[in-house]
């Protein structure tokens, strides 16, 4: 993380931390705490493994808490102006951030031409000789996420294991995290889903 996403980084969080007290209704109090902790788990895990999942993770979780600033705005739960300038923080860091993530693709995703050698040749006055080029494209997409394989090879050790044992065995990642990775993996055929008396299990096929 650059020095200039640390400091919006901080300012967004002090603000944040001030709108909490200012926020009078006890339901949106505690879903604005909740949206933090989410917040700041999501910043914790997209800084150690920089994936995809993780950065989609983030960006989800920098909308819903604007959306919960919003609906606190819109209903009068709590000081109009210090949600306002939380919001506004919010709104600068996520364009910030995705402005960063659109900057590194593009410089990731630009065609590496690599020029083969070629054997000397007679001179010509007509003919040059010309170098082979070898373009290298980036892998396609299907293979599974460092968190997929994580969970599926969980899953594989303990079979029938619940929603809540995954989530136990990876307490480090979000709740939102371990549920996508399960649903993800559930839609692609890796693992099966059984629902028995209210509770979700899980089993690798």
């Amino acid at each position: 993380m650059t020095k200039e996403y640390q400091k919006l980084f901080i300012r967004m969080m002090t603000s944040l931390f001030q709108t909490q007290q200012s926020v009078i209704d006890l339901f949106f109090k505690n879903r604005l705490n909740e949206d933090t902790e989410h917040l700041i788990s999501g910043h914790i895990q997209y800084q150690v493994d920089l994936s995809e999942e993780s950065r989609r993770d983030f960006i989800r979780t920098l909308k819903d808490l604007n959306k919960t600033l919003q609906e606190i705005i819109y209903l009068e739960k709590g000081d109009i102006i210090q949600l306002s300038i939380t919001q506004e923080q919010v709104l600068r860091y996520l364009l910030s951030f995705i402005q960063g993530i659109q900057i590194k693709k593009e410089i990731s995703n630009k065609v590496e031409v690599v020029t083969e050698p070629t054997e000397p040749t007679e001179p010509t006055p007509l003919i040059t000789a010309s170098s082979p080029v070898v373009w290298k494209t980036k892998q396609g997409k299907g293979k599974l996420t460092k968190t997929q394989e994580q969970i599926l090879e969980f899953v594989r050790k303990e079979p029938d294991c619940r929603t809540k044992d995954v989530m136990n065995q990876f307490s480090v990642l979000s709740q939102r995290t371990v549920k996508r990775g399960l649903k993800e993996l559930n839609e692609e055929g890796k693992i099966a889903k059984r629902i028995e008396r209210g509770a979700v299990y899980y089993s690798a096929k």
